[in-house]
Parts: C-alpha cells; structure tokens; sequence
C-alpha cells in the first residue's frame, strides 16, 4: 500500500524539473531588460549640482555655442566661477565669449585626444596655474566615463574637480533609447568606457593605432588613443 504514492511523488517532481530552465531564461531576459532600461542612468550617474570652483572647463566634441558651451558660460555668469577654459573651441565659441567679455583660457593642442587626453591636458592647467578646482562640464552620459579618465588622473593630487551635466532636450535617464541622438550616445558610451577600463585600468592593449600611427601598446599612457575611443 505504500508505493503507489511514492510512484505518485516521483511524476509530480518529474513534471516540475522542465520549469527550472524557464525560471532562469526569463530572470536572465529580467537582468538584461533592467540593464538596458538603466544604462542611461548609470552613466549619468556621477553628475553633481554645481558649486563654486576655480574654473568653469568645458569639454571639446560640441563646436555649436549651444549645448556644452552655453552651459559653461551659464554657470559663469551665474558666479560658480571667474575663469572659463574651452577645451578644443570652436572660431565661433572664441568669438562669442569676446562678445559677451567673458574672458576665456582655451586649452587648442591638437594632442589633446579623447576624454583621457582632456583630463592630462586640464590637470596640467590648473597646477600651472595655482588652481585647486574646476567644474567640468559636459553631456549626461558621458559622465561615468570622465569620472573614470579624470578620477584616475587626479587620484593623490590636491587638484579637484566636478562633473556637471548639460541639459539637453534629447535627453532622458530613464528613456534614452527613445531618442535617437540620446540612444546613439549610449550605445557609443558603453564600449568606450569598457575600451578604457580594459586599457587604463587593467593594462592591456586595444586594437588601433596611436595618433602618430604606432600600434598603442599596454603600457602608453599617453594622451593618444584608439580611434574607436574619440571622446564625442
């Protein structure tokens, strides 16, 4: 009398093994949405509200006097800062700041290349210059990468510096795959910041070559670097 429900047991455990393949397939398809709904936040996670600094540093890759630029002279004339530094400008925004008489340190040395390349070239600055800090200013989701570049350059020195993010229309943390432009950037951002993290952090070569045409070794921490990884 007591195996027909030992026979019973084993059917039903038998039934229930199938579903623990589709538990795992729809956690895994969970894990993978929720990471493509919040990349966008993530990367623009490390932005902070802007505060009073030395310097006000906008970031080359928008030559408009839109976007990043009339966000730096915002948060000048706004008082955050006396000193404005252009990296990479635009004939247009060296214009416009003489028109508005702001007076403007533009850092145009075409080694300057990628965001690495930035944060070498405006660290140089501020110590040649006695400053301590800077706000440097560029888009949302660039910014987990510059905390990368920059927080590596930085690291140990008395120098400082904050990320502040721009504003723009096409742009939503939470929704930037609804953009175009918004949906572009991220998917640039995220192998380049993996390209950096592979390169910088663990030491290992990318696939390019330097600006000068020489294969970019394991060991160059110079301001050139792959094309693939131009900042925008």
């Amino acid at each position: 009398m007591s195996r027909p429900p030992a026979v019973i047991v084993m059917a039903r455990r038998s039934r229930r093994r199938p579903l623990a393949p589709i538990a795992a397939l729809v956690c895994a398809i969970g894990m993978a949405g929720g990471v493509f709904v919040g990349a966008g936040a993530l990367l623009s996670t490390p932005a902070v509200a802007p505060h009073h600094a030395d310097a006000v540093v906008v970031l080359g890759g928008d030559p408009t006097v839109g976007g990043r630029y009339a966000h730096g002279v915002d948060l000048v004339t706004a008082g955050y800062a006396r000193r404005l530094v252009l990296v990479l400008p635009s004939a247009a925004q060296i214009a416009d700041a003489a028109k508005r008489s702001i007076g403007v340190d533009a850092l145009d040395d075409p080694a300057i290349t990628g965001s690495w390349g930035e944060a070498v070239a405006v660290h140089a600055y501020l110590r040649g210059h006695g400053l301590q800090s800077a706000l440097v200013v560029s888009d949302p989701p660039h910014m987990l990468r510059l905390q990368y570049a920059w927080g590596a350059n930085f690291r140990g020195s008395p120098e400082r510096f904050s990320l502040v993010a721009t504003r723009p229309p096409w742009w939503s943390a939470w929704r930037w795959w609804q953009s175009p432009q918004g949906a572009a950037f991220v998917l640039n951002e995220v192998p380049k910041l993996l390209g950096y993290i592979w390169h910088y952090g663990l030491g290992l070569p990318l696939v390019g070559t330097g600006a000068a045409g020489a294969p970019l070794g394991s060991t160059e921490k110079s301001v050139a670097l792959a094309p693939h990884l131009e900042t925008l």
